[in-house]
């Protein structure tokens, strides 16, 4: 169905509106919203979420938690308290001091203290509770690969002249950082955890720091078919730090080609990937310390080595040592090997080529314009021809619109469709092409000539085009519609569209007078003069009444020189009109009221 540009445009302004509306006060919007466009609640809400992706959500009552006592003043006081704080843990300043002293400072709180201690601790502004340990949410992920965990962390091995170091904290240590940056190149390990088996996967690299390189590197290690190694695949989702080389552009347009979602903790909060951490500790702890007593020669061999012993690890082979393991959920512990390959055939998703995934990085989404039958062209680097990709059904999409489209690499030929929502955020979709074709490049599902008819499921527009007709025309079939169209019947059964003009009320206005333009004598028509007392005698009889003593007055002293014959008729009107009486003092003249 059809939907103006204008009706598109009240549309996107409206679910800003309700965005921004406190509680209570949609309703009205809507009420507005119905009254100007005709429609019914339900329809402008369908509108709303196919043409703008806009969704209806119960909002928060505006005044609820409200308090006599301002924000800024329970802020204050709880920081004044929560500065008072010793390095022991102990409470030097509460509440009857701390609101005393800054009352003197101009913040005023009305209520008593018990009160104040109850809102600070409503809303954890006390200092207990500033104290507590944020805690610790459980998270699971659904099958391996579900959820790769990925932390860089800088060793304590460096390499010069072919040599393994291990850095002493007697020469490490705050006061002689010269010797630190003495080193160039240092370590850094790389390690992946995969959240539902716990097997992890390091690896190590001589660089001046974290890079995007050096991770690209690090991913293309991890996730590809290694002939010593039995994990392999790319996830669903990566969960890392805020770090530079993880926020990268590049590395950001791969793992979109990959349908990858990339998650951040914040900084600090290194408990929000505790399994990558609990890695990393194991193998500082269970293998790093062994270089100690068999040193490796470059970063070649202490990968082999690694590699080795992650992998004797994960599979529980380490002779004397259980490594299997334990969680609590288990009914008894496994190797991270068997865990891992409890894996499907679908979760498993293989990697493409190094050569491939190079161009993914640096390939741009490109935009594309949506057809009249709302398919788009597309060309996928998996296909030596442009296809088709049908985009009928998707929320927020129109005949018209440019979206921008990316090729995903799984799937057949898939691509990643974002289309621009009412408030500026993206609408994101997953598409594959249309594929059902006979030999002669026909649609199956199209409808045979002769034999059947198929309707097209009504796009936005085709429903929007539905309504107007069943308003315009109504009762009426839509073929009945196109009848009355032809015979140019008269749509909403009539309206008035130019009658109301008759019934506009102008205001009275005194004639003008106007100077007239002078003639030659032998041009100008003779105009027949009435005296001033003929001229009386002619309004009295077309008023139907005498004229008062006032109004003889002002005739006399407005014509003395008597009126033209053509003008009479204009001064007939002037007298039928309401007038105010003429003041007693002698002035003359008449006032319309």
């Amino acid at each position: 169905m059809s939907t103006s540009p204008e009706i598109h445009s009240y549309l996107i302004e409206l679910a800003k509106k309700l965005d921004l509306a406190v509680h209570g006060q949609r309703g009205s919007i809507i009420e507005e919203a119905q009254e100007f466009l005709g429609w019914p609640p339900q329809t402008i809400y369908r509108r709303l979420k196919q043409q703008c992706g806009w969704k209806c959500e119960r909002k928060t009552r505006s005044d609820k938690g409200k308090t006599s006592v301002s924000r800024d003043a329970l802020i204050v006081l709880g920081a004044a308290s929560r500065e008072s704080v010793r390095d022991n843990g102990k409470q030097t300043l509460f509440t009857t001091t701390a609101r005393g002293m800054l009352e003197q400072n101009g913040h005023e709180f009305g209520v008593s203290n018990s009160q104040l201690n109850r809102l600070l601790r409503s809303r954890k502004l006390n200092v207990k509770a500033q104290m507590q340990v944020n805690p610790v949410q459980a998270l699971r992920a659904l099958h391996p690969n579900h959820v790769h965990e990925v932390d860089p962390s800088l060793c304590l091995i460096y390499y010069m002249k072919n040599k393994q170091y291990i850095m002493r904290e007697r020469e490490f240590y705050k006061n002689k950082l010269e010797n630190y940056a003495k080193i160039k190149y240092k370590v850094w390990r790389y390690t992946l955890y995969d959240r539902a088996s716990g097997h992890f996967v390091p690896w190590y690299v001589e660089s001046a720091g974290e890079n995007q390189h050096v991770l690209f590197q690090f991913l293309m290690f991890a996730w590809s078919k290694q002939d010593s190694r039995l994990f392999h695949g790319v996830p669903k989702i990566i969960y890392w730090d805020k770090g530079s080389a993880n926020t990268s552009s590049a590395i950001k347009n791969l793992l979109d080609h990959l349908e990858v979602t990339y998650l951040e903790h914040e900084a600090g909060n290194a408990r929000a990937k505790g399994g990558v951490e609990n890695a990393n500790n194991i193998i500082e702890t269970q293998f790093e310390s062994r270089l100690r007593f068999e040193p490796v020669e470059d970063i070649a061999q202490l990968n082999k080595a690694a590699t080795a012993w992650a992998e004797a690890y994960n599979a529980n082979r380490i002779p004397g040592q259980d490594t299997r393991l334990n969680r609590r959920g288990l009914a008894e512990p496994i190797s991270r090997h068997d865990l891992w390959q409890l894996i499907r055939a679908d979760e498993l998703r293989l990697l493409p080529s190094i050569e491939v995934c190079q161009a993914l990085m640096t390939s741009k989404e490109q935009e594309r314009t949506v057809r009249n039958d709302m398919t788009i062209g597309f060309k996928h680097p998996q296909s030596d021809q442009s296809l088709a990709y049908s985009l009928k059904g998707l929320d927020g999409v129109t005949v018209k619109d440019k979206v921008y489209v990316r090729a995903l690499v799984y799937g057949d030929c898939a691509i990643q469709i974002q289309a621009p929502r009412y408030d500026g955020e993206m609408l994101i979709y997953r598409v594959e092409p249309e594929r059902n074709y006979d030999r002669f490049g026909q649609l199956l599902d199209a409808a045979v000539i002769g034999e059947e008819y198929k309707s097209q499921p009504e796009t936005i527009i085709e429903q929007a085009s539905k309504e107007m007709d069943e308003l315009a025309y109504p009762g009426q079939t839509p073929e009945e519609v196109k009848k009355s169209r032809a015979k140019q019947a008269v749509p909403f059964s009539g309206l008035n569209a130019h009658g109301y003009f008759n019934d506009i009320e102008h205001p009275t206005y005194l004639p003008k007078q106007g100077t007239e333009i002078d003639t030659p004598e032998h041009l100008k028509t003779p105009v027949s003069m009435l005296s001033a007392t003929a001229a009386m005698l002619r309004i009295s009889g077309a008023i139907g009444r005498s004229l008062s003593v006032d109004e003889n007055k002002w005739l006399a002293s407005r014509y003395k020189d008597g009126l033209p014959e053509d003008s009479i008729q204009s001064v007939i009107q002037l007298f039928t009109q309401p007038v105010a009486a003429v003041q007693d003092t002698g002035t003359t003249g008449l006032r319309a009221i």
